[in-house]
């Protein structure tokens, strides 16, 4: 289940990696087929989508293990799926570090990027 595999790894990074305190803004970048990774960047700007190619932090398990989706699956579907994920987790998990980063988004490395908060 995508869920708990997100889950999962957000909470190995959270028990294992220090997310230094410049950084304001996560990115959690989708790829084809259907991969999720994750940077940090030291600025954020939501007019500008190129902050979110900037890996300032990266985490030692930058891909999400065990994350998959069908490669049938469009990819408006994912990103929908993944947001709302994200979406809970950001609720289940407020004092993660992850998600006491001020900015957060999601999108596929070529830009779409949605706001998670």
């Amino acid at each position: 289940m995508p869920k708990e595999t997100i889950r999962a790894w957000i909470l190995e990074i959270d028990a294992k990696e220090k997310i230094p305190e410049n950084i304001v803004a996560l990115s959690f970048n989708l790829y084809e087929p259907y991969g999720l990774e994750l940077v940090g960047s030291k600025r954020y700007c939501k007019d500008d989508e190129d902050w979110a190619c900037e890996e300032d932090f990266v985490p030692e398990r930058r891909d999400c293990p065990g994350f998959e989706l069908p490669s049938v699956l469009g990819w408006e579907d994912v990103l929908d799926r993944v947001a709302h994920i994200l979406k809970e987790l950001s609720c289940e998990l407020p004092d993660t570090q992850i998600f006491k980063v001020k900015h957060i988004a999601l999108g596929f490395v070529d830009g779409c990027l949605v706001s998670i908060k």
